[in-house]
Order: C-alpha cells, then sequence, then structure tokens
C-alpha cells in the first residue's frame, strides 16, 4: 500500500488556497529546494502519487467549500483535467458540502467542442433549456459494415460467426469461460473512457486475470486497476455509498462483503472506478452484462479500453484486427460477428 512521504518534504505546503483561488505557497526559491529534498529521498513513484493524491484531495476540499459556502447550490458540475481524478471524484458528496455531482465524459480540452456548441444553441434558442437526460458519450466513429463486411469475406478466418440476435449470450459464454475478449459496438465513445464500445472485457471472479491481461493484451505496469461495470440495480450491492457512474467518472469503495466475489476489478486500496450501466445508455453492452449475469450470478464485468499501452483506443475496424492479431486477445466481438483465434464450443 502507497504512503504519504509529505512528513519528510513540505508539498503541501507549496500551493494554498484564497477564496476560489489557488496561490503559490511558497518562493520559487523554496519550491526548487522541495524539488531537490525529494529527490535526495528518492521516493518509490506511488507513495510520491499517494503524497499528491492526498495534497488534491486538501486544496479540493477547501476550494468547494468555499464555492458551496458562496453558491449555496447543492449541486455541482466538474470540468477540466482535474475532473478525471476519479479517486477525488467519488469523495466529493462526502468530503464537501456538494450533494450530487456530474462529471461529463470527456471533461478536459475535448470537451470544449461540446462545450461550445452547447453555448451556441443555448444563444440561438433564448430561453429553453436542453433536455435533462445525459448527453450519449458515443458521438465517435461508428463501425463501417463495407470493412467488416470485406473482413469477413477476403480476412481468410477459419473461425468467424455471424450471430445475430445471439452475439450478447455467446459472448457472455466466453467471457464466463475465462476468454478475454475485444468488443466492437457502433460509435466510439467521447472521453478518455471505454465505455463497452471500444472496451476490451474480463471475467473479474478470476484473481488472476487482471495480471493476464496486463501480460499479454494490455503490456503494462501491474499495479494499474481495470474497472468494473456494474448493473445500475445492482451498484449499492456492490458499493458503499453508491452513486450512478454512467462515464467511469468515479472512484468507489467495494463493499468488504463481496470483494472476494470480483478480485480482479478491485484495487489493493478495496476501491473500483466504476460504470455503471443502464439499457438507456448502451442497450447492447447491458443485454451483454446482463447475459453474464444470468450465467454467473455476478452483475460486474472487468471493462478497460480497447488496446496496448502506448497506443490510442481502437476506432477503426482495422485497428481492432490490428489489436487481435497482435496480442493475447482470445476472441473478437465487432457488431454481430464473432472472431475467435481457437474454436469453442458453439
Amino acid at each position: 500500500m502507497a504512503k504519504s512521504i509529505r512528513s519528510s518534504a513540505s508539498g503541501s505546503a507549496l500551493v494554498r488556497v484564497e477564496g476560489l483561488e489557488l496561490v503559490r505557497g511558497v518562493s520559487p526559491g523554496a519550491y526548487r529546494q522541495t524539488i531537490e529534498d525529494l529527490r535526495g529521498l528518492a521516493p518509490d513513484p506511488a507513495d510520491l502519487a499517494c503524497s499528491g493524491q492526498e495534497v488534491f484531495a486538501e486544496r479540493m476540499r477547501e476550494l468547494l467549500g468555499n464555492l458551496h459556502a458562496r453558491t449555496g447550490c447543492d449541486d455541482l458540475v466538474l470540468t477540466g483535467g482535474c475532473a478525471l481524478n476519479s479517486s477525488w471524484n467519488g469523495r466529493v458528496t462526502t468530503a464537501t458540502p456538494f450533494r450530487r455531482l456530474f462529471v461529463p465524459s470527456a471533461p478536459a480540452d475535448d470537451g470544449c467542442a461540446v462545450g461550445a456548441a452547447f453555448l451556441a444553441w443555448s444563444e440561438d434558442h433564448p430561453g429553453r433549456a436542453p433536455r435533462g437526460a445525459p448527453l450519449s458519450p458515443y458521438l465517435g466513429s461508428a463501425v463501417s459494415s463495407e470493412a467488416l463486411a470485406k473482413l469477413v469475406r477476403f480476412g481468410g478466418w477459419p473461425h468467424v460467426r455471424h450471430l445475430p440476435g445471439t452475439i450478447a449470450a455467446r459472448t457472455a459464454e466466453l467471457l464466463a469461460a475465462g476468454r478475454i475478449v475485444g468488443w466492437m459496438q457502433g460509435r466510439a465513445e467521447f472521453g478518455p473512457r471505454a465505455l463497452g464500445h471500444r472496451s476490451i472485457l474480463a471475467d473479474p471472479r478470476a484473481a488472476d486475470m487482471k495480471d493476464r491481461i496486463n501480460e499479454r493484451v494490455k503490456f503494462r505496469e501491474e499495479f494499474r486497476p481495470f474497472a468494473p461495470a456494474v448493473l445500475h440495480e445492482h451498484g449499492d450491492a456492490f458499493f458503499e455509498g453508491y452513486q450512478e457512474s454512467p462515464y467511469m467518472e468515479r472512484t468507489l469503495t467495494f463493499r468488504p462483503a463481496v470483494r472476494d466475489r470480483v478480485p480482479a476489478v478491485v484495487h489493493v486500496d478495496g476501491t473500483g472506478r466504476l460504470q455503471s450501466l443502464s439499457d438507456r445508455w448502451s442497450p447492447r453492452f447491458h443485454e451483454l452484462l446482463c447475459a453474464f449475469h444470468a450465467r454467473t450470478g455476478v452483475p460486474v464485468l472487468l471493462n478497460t479500453s480497447f488496446n496496448v499501452m502506448g497506443r490510442p483506443i481502437v476506432h477503426a475496424v482495422e485497428d481492432a484486427v490490428a489489436a487481435f492479431l497482435t496480442t493475447g486477445l482470445d476472441a473478437l466481438v465487432i457488431e454481430d460477428h464473432l472472431f475467435e483465434k481457437e474454436p469453442s464450443t458453439p
């Protein structure tokens, strides 16, 4: 478990809060000395990250406390790069006076285009408010039916099946059997999180699944956790103080009683950056998770982005095939087509 190193360095004094502003807490010379002190300590990167997270949370608690005192509003919308700090997002409604939090699917610079579009719409429609429903994150590139048809026709695949109407059930069978599946459906996600349209999926019940994916598919550091996608109606049974999280934007603590049921998605500190899933947001992914739940009794899937370390999330059919053939993925699902490297029982 990572530990704070602030007792050995003055990191907490580098920045302080004044009202709704962040101001420098030390002189430039003192700042440089703190950096040198840290270098001399040669801290473990995890401990340094832990300390930075603690300071971030303290400053955000002060800022948001001051904001609530000034506005009296219980609803909070967070955007900007700091709104991608899912660990803090999960604590906002318990650590500050705010009672409800909304973070969009693309809160950083990539979301500025959506904000500009909403602003223009509002100026063109004075007095009209946009509908009060979550904005779909599936605004990216669509699966090309032409590219998919050519892949099936000319790819020379020995194990490919077209399964309209049953693709979710069949994929759930593969996942329950321990297969790692690349899952590509509809339009890609807008934002940094894979939300079931460009995802790598696996069974969270296997204790070694995180290591298998890191070693065979993602090729990344072993300490990095994977996210749980959970059926919204079962969220409270798995997470303490459950909050709806459709965009995988907040981290919550798993209830101790269920951690052994889904060890592959429980971080070392007992948390998970969850995606709440409803058929209102992603019907096909919801159908898959329902089928997995019916088969296993577990309403949770391991969900990580469909890419390898250092590469962007796949968008085109060709991207998905390249990732499938150059990693340890066992199967690839594109729309209603199932591609497998080895034949499996129908």
